[in-house]
């Protein structure tokens, strides 16, 4: 879907001395509530003056009394709508990694501490076609989970957002903007189709396949092992608390080196990122020990959702 275009309050929004990211809670205090007529807020002014004149000219008393009643429910209105937000304190929790293209989560939570129940406040994130719609009951917190859109790999600060709300008669719009200082590890693009392994990894990946008719010896587990790797049916022969891992034939047990250096020299830096984040989330999936050897870094054999979790952080905070 296509993102909506910016609005009359994000265009003046510069002039109203938007601050920029701001770290911990954010309480929303009457300094960072604005409020401005809608358009149709206008038109009940407007219609409201029109009445008055009406009245004046010729001397109505009901045209008086009409008139100054509408004026007073617009007023309590605009109370009303400036309260919806103001004395909501906002914090941001954090967004799971996400390869290039796809979409973060980032929760945040809205705690409405002090007040009544707060309805209908729209979260708006720049990128996103629709709004979230959000109520708050009355003593309670609300977490929000927002989409946001990624480009690029590496650190992806996460962008100002704006709550605005109309209730309750949609007269008036009182809004705050929000620059939380958080952001999301944005990871390579996975290659698509898959390259296959590294020849220095076939073998490891055969032996990996053949289960436990290749398996040379059964020792104690080492840190680096691959849970994959328990064998189970050997510590419960013994009874005891001791982990124990299979040893493959050959000492592999299907482990499996992805070099930078080694890859065709004729793919650009992202290209080769975007192969060796496939190699890695491959490897995982089919329970081999890999490492990667990268320029800036390099990370030993290892194996399980911490291995490939810092392996992927490496190559997303590759050098450019």
């Amino acid at each position: 879907m296509q993102a909506r275009a910016p609005g009359w309050i994000e265009r003046v929004a510069p002039m109203l001395g938007v601050r920029g990211p701001q770290a911990g809670d954010l309480r929303l205090d009457r300094r960072r509530v604005y409020i401005l007529p809608t358009r149709a807020g206008l038109l009940f002014g407007l219609a409201l003056f029109t009445m008055l004149l009406t009245a004046i000219n010729y001397g109505l008393a009901l045209g008086y009394a009409t008139t100054f009643l509408l004026v007073g429910v617009g007023l309590v209105s605009m109370l009303h709508t400036w309260r919806n937000l103001a004395g909501l304190t906002l914090r941001a929790g954090r967004a799971e990694p996400v390869h290039a293209g796809e979409i973060a989560e980032l929760a945040l939570l809205l705690h409405n501490g002090a007040g009544g129940e707060r309805f209908a406040i729209e979260l708006t994130v720049p990128g996103t076609a629709q709004p979230t719609r959000i109520d708050v009951a009355a003593g309670t917190e609300q977490l929000v989970s927002v989409a946001l859109p990624t480009g690029r790999r590496g650190w992806q600060a996460v962008p100002r957002m704006k709550l605005a709300t109309t209730w309750p008669l949609g007269l008036w719009c009182a809004w705050a903007w929000w620059h939380p200082q958080a952001r999301v590890l944005v990871l390579p693009r996975l290659e698509t189709p898959a390259a296959p392994f590294p020849e220095s990894g076939h073998a490891g990946t055969e032996r990996a396949g053949r289960g436990e008719d290749d398996v040379a010896a059964i020792r104690p587990f080492r840190a680096g092992d691959s849970p994959r790797r328990l064998a189970w049916k050997a510590m419960a022969r013994t009874g005891g608390d001791a982990l124990l891992v299979r040893e493959f034939e050959g000492g592999s047990g299907g482990r499996l080196w992805l070099d930078w250096d080694a890859l065709p020299p004729g793919l650009d830096v992202e290209a080769r990122l975007s192969r060796l984040a496939r190699w890695v989330v491959d490897a995982e999936a089919a329970g081999l020990d890999y490492g990667l050897a990268l320029p800036s870094a390099t990370l030993e054999l290892a194996a399980g959702p911490a291995h490939r979790a810092a392996c992927l952080e490496a190559l997303a905070l590759a050098p450019r």
